[in-house]
């Protein structure tokens, strides 16, 4: 191999400077209740539909807010994924978790009690936001990304 002096010794292995990895559930966890906006994806018409949200946690579970008439609403939430991210601008590193599992509406008036009780920022668009919505997780995953050095 070949190196210009501007060039990395490890130029033609991609990755080699940098760490990966899993993190365990408890930790994803934990994680995710550091943010407040994630994105919802789910299929709809054969197309692949990704939607920022605001959301927050409670007992492992994610609670988002949207519009009765809404596309997520109108939506089959069987089989959703739930992505949070955490991207650290001044140095090359972060983090990511990933929920897989059925979204499905709130229905029972105790929970939704508590739930409106909960803080919840300014949706991303307009419109009224009067549905609850429960993401229980199937599966989670997550990865903590960094540098070697």
């Amino acid at each position: 191999m070949t190196t210009t002096p501007n060039q990395d010794l490890y130029w033609d292995s991609p990755g080699a400077l940098r760490t990966s990895d899993q993190l365990p559930a408890f930790q994803c966890w934990a994680l995710a209740t550091t943010k407040t906006t994630g994105r919802l994806g789910f299929f709809r018409d054969g197309l692949l539909d990704i939607f920022p949200v605001n959301y927050f946690v409670l007992d492992d579970r994610v609670y988002f807010r949207t519009s009765a008439d809404g596309t997520i609403a109108t939506s089959s939430l069987d089989h959703a994924a739930f992505q949070i991210d955490h991207v650290n601008k001044d140095t090359p590193d972060g983090w990511t978790i990933l929920l897989n599992g059925p979204a499905t509406r709130v229905k029972d008036s105790a929970l939704l009690t508590i739930l409106w009780g909960k803080a919840v920022n300014e949706a991303w668009s307009p419109g009224q936001r009067e549905l609850f919505f429960s993401l229980a997780p199937t599966h989670v995953r997550g990865r903590r990304v960094g540098t070697t050095h």
